[in-house]
């Protein structure tokens, strides 16, 4: 026996993600408010924090560009969504690309990102677009 309404609510959670992660490259945070809860808890990189805000100015930040995004990986559990995907990132100041490197996993309820969990590869996106030395960090 097959669960519809299950497969269902998981390509409607899909695709509110990839409207979600298309925001990056459109920077239309419009669509970002349609998808994104007001309320959204963010958790990553030893933080965590609350309200659409932080996404908006993610997407929004300025003098960064993401010319290309692939999500590599996508995968739909009841509620849950979890992405593995790399955007292509131009810094405009100096025309500098790199390549960032992300795993993502969100919680939606109504239509909307209620929560979400992730690592990028900040340190490798900051190395390739020049704003940290290009050789080892000595500690």
């Amino acid at each position: 026996m097959t669960d519809d309404g299950g497969a269902d609510e998981r390509a409607r959670n899909v695709e509110v993600v990839r409207r979600y992660l298309r925001t990056f490259v459109t920077k239309d945070l419009a669509e970002l408010a349609e998808v994104v809860h007001e309320d959204v808890e963010v958790y990553g990189s030893g933080t965590r924090v609350r309200g659409r805000r932080y996404p908006e100015a993610a997407v929004s930040s300025p003098g960064l560009t993401v010319l290309d995004q692939e999500i590599v990986e996508i995968f739909a559990a009841g509620d849950r969504v979890v992405v593995s995907l790399v955007q292509t990132y131009r810094r405009d100041a100096t025309g500098a690309t790199t390549v960032q490197s992300a795993c993502k996993m969100y919680r939606l309820a109504g239509g909307r990102i209620v929560q979400f969990w992730g690592e990028q590869d900040t340190y490798g996106l900051l190395r390739g677009l020049g704003l940290l030395p290009d050789g080892p960090i000595t500690f």
